[in-house]
This record gives structure tokens, sequence and C-alpha cells, in this order.
């Protein structure tokens, strides 16, 4: 890196800091004020009962405690909003011609934190098959991976990871391409974590501004929408920046597929940059778990992988 880039690269990351430091703050005043707000007898009523229906048709001791041990902490505050929520979309699913089992992908924005659950809160009840992760940990995503996953075209041999900068709220100066050692060239499957820790995963809305919803439009009008029996949700309220933790979202989507005909792989499309308040996460550990990036790191995906593959078109013609 020459001189120039150098200082460039040192100015932009104090603009880094800084801007990291405004979010960071907005987020935890955001999240204070939404605490502070009482909740509704009604609201409380419903979370209560969709703990207890969670509770009588959980089959993992694991699930079970940290249900029982969180039932009446502030995690578990947007359940039913969340619940709500994601029983319109899936109502609105059943009319159409999917089979039993679907892919669904949900669309956020997301973080990790440096707490820790098991892996198996993201996969409460029985109608949750599995759980898909494709960004490595500490990692940040671009648009276009929200359409190769939402359709299933992007593989792991499509991955193309770049150092970034943040430029404005979730937009990014690219740097320079590189290719992150021993990185699996498979996705990470929480079904095959097992009884593994995995760091707190925060998710909130996508906004007007953010272009994630609009590239995924467009790539769909480009190249063609998501086929049958997958299901892609974006995590859109009007009005609504609130987080949320990823494991209430989970709890909220196996409950709505219990009263549904619908059993579902879950894809989970979402930055799992680090965001941790005090320490980082063990970056160690999280290697082990499947992979974890360097600081700046953005996953994006080749143009290549939105290329007509015949076979999968072709059986496409006869499912």
């Amino acid at each position: 890196m020459d001189k120039h880039k150098l200082e460039l690269f040192l100015a932009l990351r104090l603009v880094e800091a800084f801007l990291e430091a405004m979010e960071k703050q907005a987020e935890i005043l955001a999240n204070r004020n939404a605490a502070c707000r009482p909740e509704s007898p009604r609201s409380s009523a419903e979370r209560k009962r969709l703990i207890n229906l969670a509770i009588e048709n959980c089959k993992d001791e694991t699930v079970l405690q940290w249900l029982r041990e969180n039932s009446e902490s502030g995690t578990f505050r947007k359940l039913s909003d969340m619940f709500d929520f994601l029983k319109s979309k899936i109502d609105e699913e059943e009319k159409k011609n999917h089979d039993d089992t679907v892919d669904i992908i949900f669309v956020a924005h997301g973080s990790i934190r440096d707490s820790m659950i098991p892996a198996k809160c993201l996969l409460p009840l029985p109608t949750i098959t599995d759980l898909v992760l494709y960004s490595p940990w500490n990692c940040a995503t671009t648009p276009d991976v929200t359409y190769g996953i939402a359709t299933g075209k992007m593989r792991p041999q499509h991955r193309v990871f770049y150092r970034s900068l943040p430029f404005f709220f979730h937009s990014r100066i690219l740097f320079d391409k590189y290719q992150p050692l021993n990185l699996p060239d498979y996705w990470n499957s929480l079904k095959k974590a097992e009884g593994r820790k995995i760091p707190n995963i925060i998710v909130s809305p996508l906004q007007p501004n953010d272009g994630v919803w609009e590239t995924f439009k467009s790539l769909s009008t480009k190249h063609g929408p998501p086929g049958r029996n997958r299901i892609v949700i974006p995590f859109i309220l009007p009005g609504e920046s609130e987080s949320v933790p990823f494991s209430v979202v989970c709890l909220a989507l196996s409950l709505v597929l219990l009263s549904s005909r619908f059993k579902a792989t879950v894809h989970f499309n979402a930055c799992l940059s680090d965001k941790s308040t005090g320490r980082e996460s063990d970056r160690k550990y999280l290697q082990e778990q499947y992979y974890c990036t360097e600081d700046n790191t953005v996953m994006t995906c080749s143009p290549d992988a939105f290329d007509v593959n015949w076979w999968d078109y072709f059986k496409s013609l006869f499912s």
C-alpha cells in the first residue's frame, strides 16, 4: 500500500470509528427507550401464552431451560409482535402452491454480540428442521447476497471477500479483494452445531434507503424470482427500527409454523459483524465453530452465480 493509499485508509478508519460510535449510541438509546415503554396487558398475556405453548411443544432440554430462565426477562418482550408479523406472512404463503416442506429466507440487518447462547435455541421446535447461516462470523454482506440466498443460486464457490470501510450507514467502500484461509466449502448449518454455543445475533428491520430490498427486486426482474417452495420474508416494519434478538424471531416463526401445514429450513440473510459492547467475541472459538473473518470483511456474490444453470432449469420444469 503506497503512502497516498495509506493516508486515505487511516482517514477512513477515523470516519469508521466515528460512525460506529454514533450508530452504537443511537442503538443503545433506542433500545433503552423501548425498554422503558410499559408492556400492554394484551402483549404481556400473549407473550406468556406463546412461551407456554413453546414449552409444551419443545423436545430439547437445553431449549426448555433457556425458555424457562428467560420467560420473565426482557428477551421475549417483542415475541408477540414478531409472531403477528410472521403469521401474516405465512398465512399468505399457505394460499400458494407450495409443498408442505419449504425453505424460508429471512432478510434483515444483523450483527453479533459478545453474549453467547446455545445454537439449539435457534431451532426451538421441530417445525424448523435446520437454520443455515451464510455469512461467516464477524463478516458483513452486500445486497447481491440476498438474491443469491433467496433463489438458492449462491453456492460456496461464489463467495467473494473484500476488506472494507463504511461510507454511510449500511453502505460500504470495498477495498482490496482477498480470500480468507481455510474457509469451509459449505454453509454454517446450526443443526450440525448441536450443543455448541454461538453469539447472540441481533436483527433490525430493513430501511427504505439501505438498498437491500431494492437490489433484490431488481435482480429478481433481471434473473427471475425465487422458485416454488421458497418463501422470502423481508424484515420490513414501516417506521420501526428497533432491534430484536434473532432467537426471538426463530421462536416466533417456529410457533407460527406449528399452526400451519409447513415445516421449514430457515435461511438467514444478514450481516454478522461483531458489534460487541464490551470485549470482542471469542474469535478463536468462532473459528472452530465455523469461521471468523478479520475486521471490516465483506462477503459478496460473484456475478456468474446468477447465470442460467440448465440442469437446475430442466429439473424445475418437472418439479
